[in-house]
């Protein structure tokens, strides 16, 4: 239960940045959160207040300063990770102008993780990876920071690489499958 109301904290600090939590005001967790039940009883505020200790004891939250009219608290770059990891459903890889480059994901991911092979992979298909080979699949979009998070979801980081092509030999077909057309832009 703390852990959930402690990620709903966090999403909901990390929507607006920097929060200033009012113990005054019995309505601040419905501003903090969308959804968030309104808090205005002294056990629902301990409830927060115990979570909230908890994502700055993890290193997800900095308090920065407590007064009189509230706690302000700040998400750390881990937070943000955390956030990220929160809405993996809803995670999307962009699209736009083709730079000419492809990004690749090999991985060599061992039996014992057999599980997290299959959501990896079911997860950069419905993405919009395209397979190369059995363990090789491309994008011609940027995604590092995309990946980065789905191979820390999915606890694989060591078994997967990430990396950058500017030339491939069989580019034609990678390109009809991705349905790109035209001349490549921005190739160093």
């Amino acid at each position: 239960m703390r852990q959930r109301l402690a990620k709903n904290i966090l999403k909901g600090i990390g929507i607006g940045g920097l929060a200033v939590l009012s113990m005054a005001s019995p309505y601040f967790g419905v501003n903090l959160v969308r959804g968030f039940r309104k808090y205005n009883d002294k056990k629902s505020w301990r409830k927060f207040y115990l979570s909230l200790n908890y994502l700055n004891r993890r290193g997800y939250v900095q308090i920065i300063g407590r007064s009189d009219k509230g706690i302000t608290v700040k998400v750390t770059k881990e937070g943000k990770d955390i956030i990220k990891d929160v809405d993996i459903d809803l995670l999307e890889l962009k699209r736009g102008s083709w730079d000419g480059k492809w990004r690749l994901v090999i991985f060599d991911i061992p039996i014992s993780k057999n599980k997290n092979r299959l959501a990896f992979t079911d997860k950069i298909k419905k993405l919009g990876f395209v397979m190369i080979q059995k363990s090789v699949w491309a994008y011609p979009f940027e995604c590092y920071e995309e990946l980065m998070i789905l191979r820390r979801f999915y606890g694989i980081e060591k078994y997967v690489t990430y990396c950058k092509a500017i030339e491939v030999e069989d580019e034609f077909s990678w390109r009809k499958k991705f349905n790109l057309r035209g001349k490549k832009t921005n190739v160093e």
